[in-house]
């Protein structure tokens, strides 16, 4: 369900422009909806690196919260979440951080593995520790992430023989995202034979598959929705499944991009033979699509004022950076476009906050607002100046001196 006009004309009006609008009833309600359509067939597990200003809401109402970094888990931290909320993962965990972590939360947590190097690490903090550590070891698709299934092998017959204190609950995989169900059917018949492996070969019987399916969720016009079909569809395929175990299906995007705007000012405007160029007060440092190539594919576009009259020209939207590749949109067709206008971008709820390029320039990050019925609006971030990230600073002997302001 996409937020009324009004509603955020009033959060422009109230907090200017460009500014993200998260819509709180939004995801909660698209969480409530894919869990009456998986049952109690899967369980649910949150992204938070697609929008950790919902991370909070979002633990009410999924059974996981996927954290991929010691960013993140501070985040978790001070928001309350329980460490038996939480999928420690990432790519990469230092190993200070990675005790830090342990040491915070103990074996209440679980812990993504991703070589044998972080396997190393936890099996002789939990040794020296005595205590049990849950883990998943994750199984790549090909690339930088996770081990092979050799490895993956070798690590769960070693763990079961010499790591009492290690519980090997299960495996973790995710390939990417914008995938069509062909494809994640095709992977969930490759994890239910690996799964059937380790069982008999190895006699690891695992208790738990954690599985990315990055689902295509539509961010540009004339893609249509097939998420609930697709997740009825893949539910339906785990209940099938040889491998009897608890499967949790982990997603980002899924759950958040429809609860998302991004509202940028239109503040210059030219003339071109075939139609003109709009120049807004945001830019693609602010607002991402996955799959989006300079701008090639029109996102859905509102504009505030609406308006029912006036000449459609064919507008290509560029933001304010200076560089060629600042293209929010190539060519969209606007009814009486004028200086002034908010272009209001939907399904930015995920990621476009977190992956611009924000300090190119120095320019302001803009404000996040929550909104739901009965809180109305919820300021998360005020507008921040990042200028002095990029400037060196001013030192005396060595210390740096601190702002006065």
């Amino acid at each position: 369900m996409t937020m009324d006009l009004e509603i955020l004309e009033s959060g422009a009006e109230k907090y200017g422009t460009p500014l993200y609008i998260f819509d709180k009833d939004e995801a909660l309600e698209t969480a409530d909806l894919y869990r009456k359509i998986v049952r109690d067939r899967v369980k649910l597990c949150f992204a938070m690196k697609a929008n950790p200003f919902l991370v909070k809401s979002m633990a009410g109402t999924v059974d996981r919260i996927e954290v991929c970094s010691m960013g993140e888990f501070h985040i978790c931290r001070e928001l309350g979440i329980p460490p038996e909320k939480m999928l420690i993962s990432g790519v990469l965990k230092k190993k200070a951080d990675l005790e830090k972590i342990l040491g915070c939360c103990r074996g209440k947590a679980l812990y993504s593995v991703e070589s044998v190097r972080q396997f190393v690490q936890i099996a002789e903090w939990s040794a020296e520790h005595r205590k049990t550590v849950s883990i998943y070891l994750r199984l790549s698709s090909g690339n930088q992430f996770g081990m092979d299934e050799d490895t993956v092998c070798r690590i769960a017959s070693q763990a079961k023989r010499r790591c009492f204190y290690l519980d090997l609950r299960g495996i973790h995989y995710f390939s990417g995202t914008r995938k069509k169900i062909k494809k994640c059917a095709e992977e969930l018949d490759k994890l239910d034979g690996f799964l059937l492996k380790l069982e008999r070969k190895y006699g690891c019987r695992m208790e738990e598959l954690e599985y990315g399916p990055g689902l295509l969720v539509p961010c540009f016009q004339g893609e249509k929705s097939t998420v609930k079909e697709d997740l009825r569809g893949l539910s339906q395929k785990v209940s099938r499944m040889r491998w009897k175990g608890s499967v949790t299906f982990e997603m980002g995007r899924a759950f958040t991009a429809s609860c998302g705007y991004y509202l940028t000012r239109v503040q210059d405007m030219k003339r071109r033979a075939d139609g003109g160029y709009c120049i807004v007060d945001g830019g693609i440092h602010q607002l991402q699509y996955d799959g989006q190539i300079l701008g090639m594919y029109p996102p859905k576009i509102r504009v505030s004022p609406k308006r029912t009259v006036g000449k459609t020209v064919e507008w290509g939207i560029y933001g304010s950076l200076c560089t060629a590749n600042d293209i929010l949109a190539q060519r969209i067709a606007l009814k009486g476009l004028k200086t002034g206008d908010i272009l209001i971008f939907e399904n930015a709820g995920a990621y476009s906050a977190m992956e611009g390029m924000a300090l190119f320039l120095s320019h302001e990050l803009p404000g996040i607002v929550l909104y739901s019925r009965d809180k109305k609006w919820e300021p998360a971030r005020d507008r921040f100046q990042t200028y002095r990230l990029n400037m060196t600073k001013e030192t005396n002997y060595g210390n740096i001196i601190e702002d006065s302001e």
